[in-house]
């Protein structure tokens, strides 16, 4: 069973065990109504005062069965020192002794047994460790609790009980004397048990510690009763034991919640204490100045120490809350000089970092920005803090119209929680000119809400610039060089013909080498080309439906004698599907892949390639059972003149431009490409295209 359910459980026992009890309180509280002859009312406290205890009993047998250690021993004890006082009271009935007229020896002694053990059971509980000071400031409380109830008890009880115990014969004499000061201790260190305890432990406690007080207050009043030869079974006071028992056995029900850790002594439990003390004193000082017919020396010796142990705990607590504060005050001043040079650390890294940063709240408003953003945006920091950062440097649209907020990275963050990175975008500076920048935006999460977002932005426009030059640069040269290198190609081939004559075997070879190296540089310039005129837009697709098991034997077929020459099994497995797009451009995407498939396979492996329908989107996979792809490579295959190994554009030819070439064929035809790959197992690349009916509109 959880301790969630055991606990639900148990709050049900004890709500069981309050309501019983609570209608067992009133059925022989009806009892003593003044209707009914005084024969029923002692008939019901002879009832009570064993079913209350015995009830009490077992409600303690309950709780000491599912405890351990002292206090297992402290709910036996109270079993035990129930079981005693229950005798006593069988030992009465069944003698028919009288309190007033003749005491019984044997009950009396039984009495003082059980008031042993009930003080031995309080002393027996365990509590939690404390500091040295909350040690003293308890004894303190338990010499203040201690001479009030004394005090008081003297002022109530002793002079009636000294001016009687002459009328006893025997040893009653003396055991009628022992009672009140046992009753005192009794009371004190049930008061001290409230004091001593913390944390869960306290409600039960408070419970066992109220019963052992009102058992004795009733003690004492039975004391004075007896003392005045005024006492009768079947009057109220006996409900005064009756509700000892009950609030003891109620605490034996309350639920037992585990203490994973001791409780230290805080300002609220302190406070309650400090109230009980005071409390007790008060009662004190009330019976000493209204039910005093005298003062004696006694009663002022014991006032004088009262006052100088109330006066020491207050001076002694006074200065603990002195020492307290001043180390809270240390522990304020280095938390905040801390706090201080971290938030200075982290200005300076805010200011050091050459890149934008920008935060903002749940509404969009910025609420910091570190002092290269605000440069870059032409502001100084503090003029942007509180504006909206997607209305003030969020460029508009081509046509002017501005970029809903709903549908902007800083609102995907805040409301999402969605991160975005390496984003492109266009800010506007102050004097409202555009500059293109890179972002990063995150949101700013606190105890797992949601608070606002961070955003890192990057003016790329030098970046955007030198791609430019560079595109321009690869242009220019590819035609220049176009045109001299068909020259030589062409020479090349007519010497290599022997139309001009027959060539050595040294020169043969020569001239081989030179138009094949003429070739792959041909290769090279057609595919810088091809890859511009793809990036720069000058190479429209030609989109029309197409069966993609047309498009896959196409690709086969051409490179058939290719995997031939190289020993490689090609199949095209059965596909299905049907896409829109650019035919010459999908088939030099799957011969790329095919290439490079082949190209790696050993001699005798098999190169697969197919089509498949799924949903929305046709999948296009070519496998093969090469050498692999190491997992930090799978996706800088795709970028230009990357290999997986330098060492393969010697071995195995080609310029590191074919998958370059296919990304960005693919992503124009709105698919997706990338590779899975295991060493020595081979490598899987594979591309989507919408399907037929999903995609751009054929021409």
């Amino acid at each position: 069973m959880s301790t969630t359910t055991s606990l639900a459980v148990q709050r049900r026992h004890f709500h069981t065990a309050l309501i019983a009890y609570g209608l067992g309180c009133v059925v022989l509280a009806l009892l003593y109504f003044p209707a009914w002859s005084a024969g029923i009312a002692e008939a019901a406290s002879l009832a009570g005062l064993l079913a209350v205890p015995a009830a009490g009993i077992v409600g303690c047998l309950l709780r000491a069965r599912v405890t351990s250690g002292r206090r297992r021993r402290a709910w036996l004890l109270i079993v035990v020192a129930g079981a005693v006082a229950m005798l006593s009271n069988v030992w009465t009935a069944a003698a028919g002794s009288d309190p007033v007229d003749h005491p019984s020896l044997v009950s009396d002694l039984l009495i003082i047994s059980a008031q042993l053990l009930a003080i031995a059971s309080l002393i027996q509980f365990p509590t939690a460790r404390r500091r040295r000071f909350d040690l003293m400031l308890i004894g303190l409380d338990a010499l203040v609790m201690g001479m009030a109830v004394l005090s008081s008890t003297i002022v109530l009880v002793y002079g009636e009980v000294l001016d009687s115990v002459s009328d006893f014969d025997g040893p009653t004499r003396y055991t009628s004397l022992l009672f009140p000061p046992l009753d005192v201790v009794l009371a004190t260190v049930a008061l001290l048990l409230v004091l001593r305890s913390s944390g869960t432990d306290r409600p039960p406690l408070v419970l066992v510690a109220s019963g052992f007080v009102m058992y004795a207050v009733t003690d004492l009043a039975f004391a004075v009763q007896v003392a005045q030869a005024s006492f009768e079974f079947g009057t109220v006071v006996d409900l005064g034991w009756m509700a000892g028992y009950l609030l003891i056995g109620l605490a034996s029900w309350y639920p037992s919640v585990p203490q994973r850790q001791p409780v230290a002594t805080d300002v609220t439990s302190r406070t309650v204490d400090t109230a009980l003390v005071y409390s007790v004193l008060l009662f004190a000082a009330s019976v000493q100045l209204v039910a005093s017919r005298s003062f004696t020396l006694t009663q002022g010796g014991l006032w004088l120490v009262l006052v100088l142990a109330v006066a020491t705990r207050q001076i002694l607590l006074s200065y603990d809350n002195a020492t307290l504060r001043r180390g809270l005050e240390r522990q304020v001043r280095a938390q905040t000089d801390d706090l201080r040079r971290l938030a200075r650390q982290n200005e300076v890294l805010l200011a050091s970092v050459g890149d934008g940063i920008y935060g903002v709240d749940a509404d969009g408003r910025i609420t910091f920005v570190n002092p290269s953003g605000a440069a870059a945006l032409g502001y100084r920091a503090d003029e942007l803090l509180g504006r909206h950062a997607h209305e003030e440097f969020h460029a508009p649209a081509p046509d002017g119209t501005a970029y809903p907020f709903e549908g902007c990275y800083i609102a995907e963050a805040i409301t999402q929680g969605l991160s975005a990175n390496a984003e492109e975008d266009t800010y506007l500076r102050r004097d409202r000119q555009p500059f293109p920048v890179e972002i990063t935006a995150s949101p700013l999460l606190d105890d797992h809400q949601v608070r606002g977002a961070v955003v890192v932005f990057r003016d790329v426009t030098q970046r955007r610039e030198i791609d430019r030059m560079k595109n321009e640069f690869l242009s220019v040269v590819s035609h220049e060089l176009r045109t001299p290198l068909t020259s030589i190609r062409g020479s090349l081939g007519l010497i290599a013909s022997g139309r001009f004559g027959a060539l050595n075997e040294r020169g043969e070879s020569l001239v081989s080498i030179a138009l094949e190296s003429s070739e792959r540089l041909t290769r090279l310039i057609n595919d810088l080309l091809d890859l511009e005129r793809i990036e720069g837009g000058n190479r429209p697709l030609d989109l029309h439906q197409h069966e993609a098991a047309d498009l896959v034997t196409g690709s086969v077929t051409e490179m058939q004698g290719f995997a031939r020459d190289r020993g490689v099994r090609l199949v095209a497995a059965p596909s299905s599907g049907r896409v829109v797009a650019d035919r010459d451009r999908i088939v030099q995407t799957l011969t790329n892949l095919l290439n490079n498939a082949i190209k790696y396979s050993d001699e005798g492996g098999e190169v697969t390639v197919e089509a498949r329908l799924h949903e929305t989107e046709v999948t296009f996979r070519v496998c093969d059972q090469g050498r692999g792809i190491p997992s930090d490579k799978l996706e800088s295959v795709f970028e230009r003149f990357q290999q997986v190994d330098s060492s393969d554009a010697r071995q195995k030819g080609g310029t590191g431009l074919g998958l370059a070439i296919s990304r960005e064929i693919v992503q124009r035809h709105g698919g997706r490409i990338w590779a899975e790959s295991e060493l020595g197992s081979g490598t899987t690349v594979t591309f989507t295209l919408p399907a037929s009916g999903h995609g751009p509109a054929p021409h």
